[in-house]
């Protein structure tokens, strides 16, 4: 790092891993950190080297994520920074182990770290935190059955796993400079954790993110067409990362949007490969597939943005396409995949219509309606909770100007 200037390291998110919400942090915390720390030399964490040139940030390996890389590396790259930021999502349950273990290495350098506006959901990441089937499941299994009932392994394995993900998230974070979570609803988790540190309720950065103006739009015949027509428009992302159970109800909602609203269906992959794998297989099982497009291609966060404003209304498992909406007051509809999309939509006055698990998909129809009817109400309610969050997160940024290294 040149000297005279200060470093700082953004990371514990897994970046260049095609999840454009999570693009979309990167882009808004490298804005912040510049706009209060315009001669800093920014590093970045990500599998993505290309973020160099479209960032004007260094890139390092990305740290934390499958497939392995060097602690050694990760090590060197933290303690030969001045600052370590942990730069949002929802890590603080989705992969409370290799962040922690960078905060601490900066602690123990005597670094400055931070932890910015990360969430946490009311349950663990179940993909780590769930004993799956295999070996270890199968003796605890053998055991909890020559127990008599008395003793469940796989909930015992479950909630010591639970248990020491937590602790070493509340031990890693006594000692930052700073902690800001997204919303109050992950500070509640953090104290259930037994933080008992200051913990600072700020908003996710991708809030300030800035459209791309539509004349730079790269799109499809097909899509222009469908998102520039007189049809009101119906966005829709659904994750392949946890798929939506009842694919062919969801395919009947479609068809019944077309067919009852008279709505055009606009795919919005947030994940370019796995997604728009998903929702292009939708596409073709709708009884008017030319009554849908999806949105292809490798997107900029500009470029989701800008296509989102000119919807109708939205409806997602991914919590960054109705963060990203709300910024054009788009009305919203969210679908449970861990409490995340319930803390967002809590300061409209909303609830999502059910999880990926169980949607309630004539709940979510009756919701579009709602929505088309009341669109006024809701940009008025939308605009107060987005001055509610800028404020948040406004104040965050301050206290974050008052403990980066200068």
């Amino acid at each position: 790092m040149n000297p005279g200037f200060p470093s700082i390291l953004l990371g514990g998110v897994p970046f260049g891993r095609n999840n454009v919400g999570d693009e979309a942090i990167l882009e808004c915390v490298v804005r912040t950190v510049r706009k209060i720390r315009p001669d800093a030399r920014i590093s970045v964490s990500t599998d993505d080297p290309a973020t160099a040139a479209r960032l004007g940030v260094r890139t390092v390996e990305l740290f934390g994520f499958e497939p392995p890389f060097s602690r050694d590396t990760m090590r060197r790259e933290v303690e030969s920074h001045d600052a370590f930021v942990w730069a949002g999502a929802t890590g603080l349950s989705d992969y409370p182990e290799i962040p922690p273990e960078m905060l601490r290495i900066a602690q123990a350098a005597g670094k400055t770290n931070v932890v910015w506006n990360v969430g946490m959901n009311d349950e663990l990441n179940p993909a780590k935190y769930s004993l799956r089937p295999g070996r270890k499941k199968r003796l605890l299994d053998l055991a909890s059955a020559l127990s008599l009932g008395s003793w469940n392994g796989t909930t015992w394995w479950e909630q010591r796993a639970r248990a020491r993900a937590r602790a070493t998230v509340r031990d890693s974070l006594a000692g930052c400079d700073l902690v800001v979570v997204r919303d109050p609803e992950s500070k509640t988790e953090l104290e259930r954790s037994g933080v008992t540190r200051e913990i600072i309720v700020g908003a996710d950065t991708a809030l300030i993110q800035e459209p791309l103006a539509d004349d730079q739009l790269s799109l499809t015949g097909e899509n222009r067409e469908l998102l520039t027509g007189p049809a009101p428009r119906f966005g829709l992302c659904v994750s392949a990362q946890r798929e939506i159970r009842g694919r062919d109800r969801l395919v009947n909602l479609l068809d019944r949007l077309t067919a009852e609203l008279g709505m055009s269906i606009i795919f919005v992959p947030m994940n370019p490969v796995t997604d728009a794998r998903l929702m292009a297989g939708l596409k073709k099982d709708l009884r008017q597939p030319e009554r849908a497009t999806v949105i292809e291609g490798r997107r900029d966060p500009a470029e989701i943005l800008a296509i989102a404003r000119h919807l109708d209304v939205v409806a997602a498992s991914r919590l960054h396409l109705l963060i990203l909406s709300s910024i054009f007051h788009i009305p919203l509809i969210g679908i449970s995949r861990g409490s995340k999309v319930d803390n967002f939509l809590a300061p409209f006055g909303l609830k999502a219509v059910g999880t990926v698990e169980e949607c309630d998909f004539d709940a979510l129809f009756r919701e579009v309606q709602r929505l088309l009817a009341d669109k006024s109400n809701f940009i008025t309610r939308s605009r107060d909770v987005r001055e509610q969050l800028m404020a948040r997160l406004d104040r965050a940024v301050g206290r974050l100007d008052a403990v980066l290294p200068r």
